[in-house]
């Protein structure tokens, strides 16, 4: 879950994920809680638990200190995070407020498949406390998706993903699946909610330029990112910009990276590692999505993974 508050600038992340069987006790869960604030930077950590020790739902999934739970009605998001020592405790919750997106789909990736479902745009409210203040979320801007699938950690596969939401209600999502070193590309689909009306943008109908450089700013876990120091200079952008095109809708966005987190994500089944990347950062863009002008800034978060 994504939460992005406009009138502060701060963008919280929250995920919890289960890698591995969650029977055998190799098998590993990860929660992550990050906030960042400009002009303070990140706080949040990552917390790796034995994944047997992971408390689920129908569709919740909680560590110790990080939580996520979606109703069956698909009615309410909800996030919470109590890291006391890493400066971050958050309660969220979002409500649709957005069409269908109807973004659900299975596609080959790696040794295996992975799945991938977005809900509708969220209107979140909620609380941040942070060092030195606390952030009541009033109605944000927020995002929130569903991965599943079976592949390992280390395969020759990853991914570029994005999320912009702007305060007039634009939302932008971008995925598209590739290799390990991001020099080969598989599907691309470009999806803009705008108005109450939804438009797709599919494969060379998208254009994706990147430019500058960027370095982590923030590594975790960080006992395994430190076995890793030949990965805290990875190269990153710092501006993503995105030309759509299908005849009839066009859409032209530049992304501004304001800072990068890098978390490492190790394979519990077999020896292999994967890096996930989150670049979070102010956007703008125009364009003419279902006859309607678009001019919009808001705040986003790309994430490379590979």
């Amino acid at each position: 879950m994504n939460a992005f508050d406009h009138e502060t600038g701060v963008i919280a992340l929250v995920n919890v994920s289960v890698h591995g069987d969650p029977t055998a006790p190799a098998s590993r869960a990860v929660g992550a809680a990050l906030v960042h604030e400009p002009g303070v930077g990140w706080a949040g950590n990552a917390e790796v638990v034995p994944g047997g020790s992971v408390e689920t739902g129908v569709l919740a999934l909680a560590t110790a200190g990080v939580a996520v739970a979606v109703e069956p009605s698909g009615t309410r998001v909800a996030a919470r995070a109590r890291l006391p020592r890493d400066g971050v405790d958050l309660t969220l919750e979002g409500v649709p407020v957005g069409p269908e997106l109807s973004v659900e789909s299975t596609m080959p990736f790696g040794s295996g498949y992975l799945g991938w479902a977005v809900y509708p745009r969220l209107r979140v409210d909620g609380t941040l406390d942070l060092p030195g203040r606390t952030v009541t979320l009033d109605a944000a801007g927020g995002y929130a998706d569903h991965n599943w699938g079976r592949w390992w950690w280390g395969d020759d596969a990853g991914w570029d993903w994005a999320c912009w939401h702007a305060p007039d209600g634009l939302l932008v999502v971008f995925s598209r699946m590739t290799n390990r070193a991001h020099t080969s590309s598989g599907q691309v689909l470009l999806t803009v909610e705008v108005g109450g009306r939804v438009v797709r943008f599919v494969d060379d109908q998208v254009l994706v330029e990147t430019t500058g450089r960027r370095w982590p700013s923030r590594r975790l876990p960080g006992a395994l990112a430190a076995l890793h120091t030949d990965r805290a200079a990875e190269r990153l952008p710092s501006r993503v910009v995105v030309h759509a095109n299908n005849g009839f809708d066009g859409l032209d966005l530049e992304f501004d990276v304001r800072d990068v987190a890098q978390l490492v994500m190790a394979e519990p089944a077999q020896p292999g590692l994967a890096f996930l990347h989150e670049l979070v950062g102010e956007f703008r863009c125009v364009g003419l999505i279902a006859g309607t002008c678009v001019d919009s800034v808001g705040l986003g978060v790309v994430e490379r993974a590979g």
